[in-house]
């Protein structure tokens, strides 16, 4: 079968470019002391206790759930499920170096603080558009509540909220950085990514393919 190398090339920049969108603003997020994604804020508390930057353990975590993935649902894993396993967690490492030489969170109001993070939240979510209309194929840890509701025929949206108030409550006890962001962003961020996809990402991702 033919590769479209324009299409890949052109969808693999703009998975990425979500990518980045995501953990810039999760990083900004966790600067300001509001808390990071469920899936991050685990993988976070887990490596501090064991001494691990959040790159290399989140790695080994998401190579663990592909395994799992590729054996029970391949077809949600693409080139996008690759660039999110390897990148996340080093880019929320690079964000947070470069964060932590800009802002002062302890010398920051909290309405400051507040207002950036909601700044934070919009560019993670709108990251999060821009990666899924890549339609590259999903993170290992998007693919589990998929893979649980095809093995138990249980619906979609109950089986995600109770993986992520699993996943919430283990960052919590791993002492990971759990807050408001967490909250929103692990439960509330549908409309915000729905609305960054249907005004922007979606027509922009038509005239890409367009183009291609």
């Amino acid at each position: 079968m033919s590769v479209n190398w324009k299409e890949f090339i052109i969808y693999s920049v703009a998975s990425i470019i979500g990518i980045t969108f995501i953990s810039f603003g999760a990083a900004l997020s966790e600067t300001m002391n509001m808390g990071l994604d469920p899936f991050t804020a685990i993988n976070r508390g887990a490596s501090s206790l064991l001494g691990f930057s959040l790159g290399n353990f989140q790695l080994v975590v998401n190579l663990i759930l592909l395994a799992i993935v590729f054996f029970m649902k391949r077809s949600l894993i693409g080139w996008g499920t690759i660039y999110n396993m390897v990148l996340v967690g080093y880019q929320v490492d690079f964000f947070n170096g470069l964060f932590g030489n800009m802002f002062d969170p302890e010398g920051m109001s909290l309405g400051i603080r507040i207002l950036i993070t909601v700044v934070a939240i919009a560019i993670f979510t709108f990251g999060v558009a821009v990666y899924m209309d890549a339609d590259m194929g999903v993170s290992p840890y998007d693919a589990v509540a998929p893979v649980i509701t095809d093995r138990t025929g249980w619906k979609y949206t109950p089986v995600r909220i109770a993986t992520d108030l699993l996943v919430v409550l283990g960052a919590y006890l791993l002492g990971g950085p759990v807050g408001i962001s967490t909250l929103i962003t692990g439960f509330f961020a549908g409309p915000l990514i729905s609305f960054f996809s249907d005004k922007i990402t979606q027509p922009m991702m038509n005239k890409l393919e367009e183009a291609s």
